[in-house]
């Protein structure tokens, strides 16, 4: 078993559940329509922190970051995510930042001469994680359902103001969440805390927690859950590759060679885009016309 596709199935589940209940949790006064592209080709930005990037109804990017650090320079980095993405699609972006606990009065805003930037910050300061907890044992200690504001809160108790440290708070929500009897509402949970510690958590206190979530009921759950979204996503790579090499023969065949580097940049296509240069094949005249595809 491939451990890194199971990895990214967990978390790929993990963004679609935030999706879903994100907006209502923080207040936010739009609607996701999907989930987005988050990477950013030409710039290099190295960071350990959770990116979501979604469309909107509206057509913009809905972009959402958690930070359990303030770097005087993270505002800046945001700046090159957000002017990134506006030149690669010409849509507006609206970046919200999370704040753990421990941060408060950041940094918001940079005028840049002509760029005037600023960023909308939610402090998880002002959520009560000690109480939060607590309102959520007695709900599943009563086996009641929980909602989706319920399951984000679960999940964002470790980044509330809290009495214990974040790793206590947690292994316990973890805990909590394994005894919740609704599978499904578990499998969110637990795939949600999953997600957000992989980025936030040291190297340690990750390796601990993917041990404790290991042994429970949940932690096979994840992984078959994971394995099936794996196996759905090699075949759906596979349909594309296949059709990039029927596409690549078509092109042979009409103009006698293919350069590599076209070969290799086909090879990287959508299997929609694919789908469009093999429509477009009786009009494309010189093999350099396929340029505008890439």
């Amino acid at each position: 078993m491939d451990y890194n596709k199971v990895e990214d199935a967990v978390l790929k589940k993990a963004m679609e559940f935030f999706k879903d209940n994100a907006v209502k949790f923080f207040g936010i006064d739009t609607k996701i329509i999907s989930a987005a592209e988050t990477e950013i080709k030409n710039i290099e930005i190295r960071t350990n922190y959770t990116d979501y990037l979604f469309y909107t109804e509206d057509g913009s990017y809905l972009h959402f970051e958690f930070q359990t650090t303030n770097k005087k320079d993270d505002i800046k980095r945001f700046l090159y995510y957000d002017a990134s993405l506006y030149y690669k699609e010409k849509r507006k972006v609206r970046t919200i930042v999370i704040y753990s606990a421990d941060i408060e009065n950041v940094e918001t805003y940079i005028d840049a001469g002509t760029i005037k930037y600023n960023i909308e910050v939610f402090y998880m300061k002002k959520l009560d994680g000690d109480e939060k907890l607590e309102y959520l044992r007695n709900k599943i200690s009563k086996g009641e359902k929980l909602t989706g504001e319920d399951i984000l809160a679960l999940t964002f108790i470790p980044l509330m103001g809290s009495k214990e440290n974040r790793s206590k708070r947690t292994l316990e929500s973890i805990e909590l969440a394994d005894k919740i009897s609704e599978s499904n509402e578990k499998l969110q949970c637990l795939t949600l805390l999953y997600a957000l510690f992989d980025k936030f958590g040291d190297e340690i206190s990750k390796r601990k927690f993917k041990e404790v979530v290991s042994m429970t009921e949940i932690g096979k759950m994840i992984r078959d859950e994971a394995i099936k979204e794996g196996i759905k996503e090699g075949i759906k790579e596979g349909i594309a590759e296949g059709k990039a090499e029927i596409l690549i023969k078509q092109l042979i065949k009409k103009f006698k060679s293919v350069p590599d580097e076209y070969k290799k940049k086909i090879k990287k296509l959508s299997e929609e885009t694919i789908d469009i240069i093999a429509t477009d094949i009786f009009d494309i005249e010189k093999i350099e016309d396929v340029e505008k595809y890439f």
